[in-house]
C-alpha cells in the first residue's frame, strides 16, 4: 500500500480521542455525591455541577444560568463570596466558607462550601454541604431556649443551676431579688462560695443528696440574716449538673405559726373551761349530798342521790375531757370504766358481794356519742346495784363495749340478779330511769334491746358518728323497773 493510500485510510477512519483515566475514575463519585459538587472557572463561571446540587437547590441543568455561579449567591452573602473566588485565580483555596444560595422556588438554601483552585486548567472544583436542616434545628433550638429562658425569668420561683462542678450557669431574676446579689456577680463562681451560709447546712446535704443519687429532694429550711426567711427548696438532677427552684415561703410560715398559736390558745380555753364545768359540776353534787343530810323522807332521798350520780356521770367526762389531748373525741373505754368504778364505789358495794366484770375496748367517739352513752350506764348499772341483788343476793355486773365492721358500736350492760318482774300493777308507768335510758337511745340512733332470764340484759348498737342504724326499740309498760 502507498503512502498516499494509507494517508486516505486514515482520513475516512475517524480518530477517537484518548480518555483520561483519572477522569474515569472519578466520574462515579461525582455523579453519586450526596453532597453538592460543581467545577468552575477561576473567575466563577459555571463548567458542571452533580445531581446532588439539583436536587438540594431544585433546578434543572437546563435551568441553571450560563453565567457566574455568583448569580445564584444571595445578595447579603455575594461580597464575601465574591471576594473567595477572586482568590481562587491568585491560587488560595477556600474553605468553609458559609453562603446562602437560591434554589429554583425563589428561597435560599445555607451551604457551607470548599473550593480547590488548579491554575493549569484553570479550573476551581467544589465541594459543599448543606446545612439548611442543621440551621432551621438550630434557630428551634435558640427559639426553645428563648421560650425556657422566658419562663424561667417570668416564673414566681426563684431558680438557679449548677453543673457537676457546683459552678453557677443560671440565676433567673427572682433568684437574683431573693439573694439580695447581683446575678453576674455569682454566675460562674461556685455555689458554696457564693453562698457561704449554705455550706454545710441542711441544704448542702440535699443539695449532694440530689447530685449524687439522682432523685429529686425537697426541704424547707429557714435561712438566718441577712435574708431571715423561711426557703421551700426543691432540687432536681438534670444532664449539666442539679436544678434547684425555691420560692419564699415566709409569709404562709408565720401564718401557720399563727394559726397555731391561735389553736393553742383555744384550746387552753377549751380545757379551762372543761375544767370550770367540772368543778361546777362537783359542787352541785356536794350540794345534793349536803341536803341528803337534812331529809327524812327515803323517797326524797333516794331522788336526790340518783339525781347527784348522773352529774357526776357529766362531771367525770368533762374531767376525762379536761385532760384529754384531742378535745374533738373521747375515748369511751376509758370513760364507762371510770364511771363503772365510781358508782360501784358510790354504792358502797362490797366487791365480794357483788362484782364488776369489764370486757371494754377502747374506742373514740363524739362528745356528743359520749354524754348519752354515759348517762345510760349510769342509770342501767345504778338499778342494777339497787333493785338486782336483793337481801344479800350475790353476783356480778357485766359491761361491754365493742367496734363491730361497718363503723359500729355494740354497748352492753347486764347482770345475773333477779331479772325483770314478771307482771307489774295495770296502771303502773315506766320510771324516770328507763324513760331516759329510751330516751337516750334514740338521742344516739341506737338499736335496743332488752332482755331477761338469768338478770337483766341491755344491748346497743349505735354508729360512731351518731347516724340512726334503726329506731330505738319502745320499752313497753310491762318493763318497769325493777
Amino acid at each position: 500500500m502507498t503512502s498516499l493510500s494509507i494517508l486516505a485510510a486514515l482520513r475516512r477512519k475517524p480518530i477517537r480521542p484518548r480518555r483520561n483515566p483519572a477522569r474515569i475514575l472519578v466520574e462515579p463519585f461525582f455523579a453519586l455525591s450526596l453532597d453538592p459538587l460543581w467545577v468552575t472557572t477561576l473567575d466563577g463561571r459555571l463548567r458542571r455541577v452533580n445531581p446532588a446540587f439539583l436536587d438540594i437547590l431544585g433546578h434543572p441543568e437546563s435551568g441553571l444560568p450560563a453565567g457566574n455561579i455568583l448569580d445564584l449567591v444571595h445578595p447579603a452573602d455575594r461580597p464575601a463570596a465574591a471576594a473567595a473566588i477572586a482568590g481562587l485565580a491568585r491560587g488560595n483555596a477556600v474553605a468553609s466558607l458559609e453562603t446562602r444560595f437560591r434554589s429554583a422556588a425563589g428561597s435560599y438554601k445555607s451551604l457551607t462550601w470548599s473550593s480547590t483552585p488548579f491554575l493549569a486548567t484553570r479550573l476551581a472544583y467544589t465541594v459543599a454541604r448543606d446545612r439548611t436542616r442543621q440551621e432551621l434545628d438550630e434557630e428551634a433550638l435558640r427559639q426553645s431556649e428563648a421560650r425556657s429562658l422566658c419562663a424561667l425569668e417570668s416564673t414566681t420561683d426563684a431558680f438557679f443551676a449548677v453543673n457537676s462542678d457546683w459552678h453557677l450557669i443560671r440565676v433567673n431574676r427572682q433568684a437574683e431579688r431573693l439573694w439580695l446579689c447581683d446575678r453576674a456577680g455569682v454566675l460562674g463562681r461556685n455555689l458554696w462560695e457564693a453562698l457561704p451560709d449554705a455550706d454545710g447546712a441542711p441544704l448542702h446535704r440535699m443539695y449532694e443528696q440530689a447530685m449524687f443519687t439522682g432523685t429529686p429532694a425537697h426541704l424547707e429550711e429557714f435561712h438566718p440574716a441577712p435574708y431571715d426567711r423561711w426557703f421551700d427548696v426543691h432540687a432536681y438532677p438534670s444532664a449539666e449538673g442539679l436544678a434547684v427552684y425555691f420560692r419564699d415561703v415566709t409569709e404562709r410560715r408565720q401564718a401557720e405559726e399563727k394559726i397555731k398559736r391561735a389553736l393553742q390558745e383555744k384550746e387552753v380555753l377549751l380545757r379551762e373551761v372543761h375544767h370550770r364545768v367540772k368543778n361546777n359540776l362537783q359542787v352541785i353534787c356536794s350540794m345534793l349530798h349536803l341536803q341528803e343530810r337534812n331529809l327524812r323522807d327515803d323517797t326524797l332521798l333516794q331522788a336526790l342521790r340518783v339525781s347527784r350520780q348522773r352529774v357526776m356521770a357529766m362531771a367525770m367526762l368533762h374531767d376525762q375531757l379536761h385532760r384529754a389531748k384531742d378535745f374533738s373525741n373521747i375515748n369511751l373505754g376509758e370513760y364507762i370504766r371510770n364511771l363503772a368504778g365510781s358508782l360501784f364505789s358510790s354504792h358502797g358495794v362490797n366487791s365480794a358481794d357483788v362484782a364488776l366484770r369489764l370486757d371494754i375496748e377502747d374506742i373514740p367517739v363524739a362528745v356528743d356519742t359520749a354524754i348519752p352513752c354515759g348517762l345510760l350506764v349510769n342509770e342501767l348499772v345504778s338499778n342494777s346495784l339497787r333493785h338486782a341483788f336483793p337481801d344479800g343476793r350475790k353476783g356480778h355486773v357485766s359491761l361491754g363495749l365493742h367496734a363491730r365492721p361497718g363503723g359500729s358500736v355494740e354497748l352492753t350492760v347486764c347482770d345475773d340478779g333477779r331479772g325483770f318482774l314478771e307482771s307489774a300493777p295495770a296502771g303502773n308507768t315506766r320510771s324516770l330511769g328507763l324513760w331516759l335510758v329510751e330516751l337516750l337511745a334514740g338521742q344516739i340512733g341506737a338499736a335496743l334491746e332488752r332482755a331477761s332470764g338469768d338478770g337483766a340484759r341491755y344491748r346497743f348498737v349505735f354508729q360512731e358518728a351518731g347516724q340512726a342504724l334503726f329506731p330505738a326499740h319502745p320499752l313497753t309498760s310491762k318493763e318497769s323497773e325493777k
